[in-house]
């Protein structure tokens, strides 16, 4: 046995977990969810965490990792004070096991959609006793019948109906949207100098498939591009000269204004660059959550001018009053549709 194994301070840890472990805190331990209904819920992952924070805030046990400034007014001082526990979105991050315990959640729900597996998670949540469920959440056509299903799980149907309901004919209504051609070639640009991008097939490029761009990347197949941030040479980038840079960062948005390396790209030459709506967070990924639906809206827009069948200041006035009980002026949609007229 190694010294250390004994020593004070994972003794203290060890003594602590047990604790919580013997308190009556899991009475579905072992069982089907049945009549009663759990009231401390732990979202696994950002993609589910940020559905439970918005549509059963009182469930809400905790945050994968800190939720940004700019959500306040959307989620509740209530909500935005709940502890950040970690969780399983890839790269090899887990929960802090003590801090989740200490939430004493009744229910942890995962969803395959940021990780290659879920089997980790199970096993975790098995020995700690905790009631597991899944939920389906890997692309944006999942989500009407993942928030009904959540809704059956929460007792909360009734109220989620609508917003599914809702998803539903936006998603509807988006598949009859005409996408000109040829297709715009549209490169996703992340981190600061702009050299780090999304596979094709990656989870964090859905948007861009939605909305029926061609993505020029090329990378390498299996599971290495799913997860992002694959690094280009700027001459590779130079090959592609896309029509259009997409990014949700301020800082790549000015790198490509403002680094000369960058001007004989005609997205730039144009002043085709977008930076995407971030409120009350990242629209398009990072988590790629339910606001890629509104994504797609907002970038639809931006690529085929003169196309669109919708009203996307109503649109958004409508997606947020549904998702987040939140209601917006005109004047307010604009603003959170527009973040690039404040950037530098």
């Amino acid at each position: 046995m190694a010294p250390h194994e004994d020593g004070a301070p994972n003794a203290t840890r060890r003594r602590f977990i047990q604790a919580l472990l013997a308190a009556p805190l899991y009475p579905w331990a072992g069982h089907a969810l049945a009549a009663d209904y759990p009231v401390r819920v732990y979202g696994a992952n950002p993609v589910v965490s940020y559905l439970l924070a918005a549509l059963a805030p009182e469930v809400f046990v905790g945050w994968n990792f800190p939720p940004p400034e700019q959500s306040a007014g959307y989620f509740s001082a209530e909500v935005l004070k709940k502890p950040v526990v970690g969780g399983f979105f890839g790269q090899g991050r887990t929960p802090n096991t003590e801090a989740l315990l200490a939430t004493r959640p009744q229910l942890a729900i995962i969803s395959g959609a940021t990780s290659v597996s879920t089997n980790e998670s199970r096993k975790m949540f098995s020995q700690l006793g905790i009631p597991v469920q899944e939920l389906t959440l890997n692309n944006a056509a999942d989500y009407p019948q993942a928030i009904r299903v959540l809704g059956d799980w929460l007792g909360i149907r009734a109220r989620l109906n609508p917003v599914a309901d809702f998803y539903q004919q936006l998603w509807q209504r988006y598949q009859q949207l005409p996408f000109p051609r040829p297709a715009p070639v549209v490169y996703y640009a992340e981190q600061n100098d702009g050299l780090a991008t999304e596979c094709p097939d990656s989870l964090h490029a859905e948007v861009l498939r939605l909305v029926q761009a061609d993505n020029p990347v090329v990378c390498p197949g299996g599971e290495a591009g799913k997860f992002g941030m694959m690094r280009i040479s700027l001459e590779s980038l130079y090959r592609m000269n896309p029509h259009w840079i997409l990014t949700q960062d301020r800082a790549t948005l000015s790198t490509f204004k403002q680094d000369t390396r960058y001007a004989q790209l005609q997205a730039v030459g144009q002043h085709k660059m977008l930076l995407a709506p971030q409120i009350p967070f990242r629209w398009i990924d990072r988590p790629p959550s339910f606001m890629r639906l509104l994504a797609a809206y907002w970038l639809y827009d931006r690529l085929y001018p003169g196309h669109h069948r919708f009203d996307l200041v109503t649109l958004t006035q409508e997606f947020m009053h549904h998702f987040f009980n939140k209601t917006l002026t005109p004047a307010e949609a604009g603003h959170v549709l527009n973040p690039s007229q404040t950037a530098v």
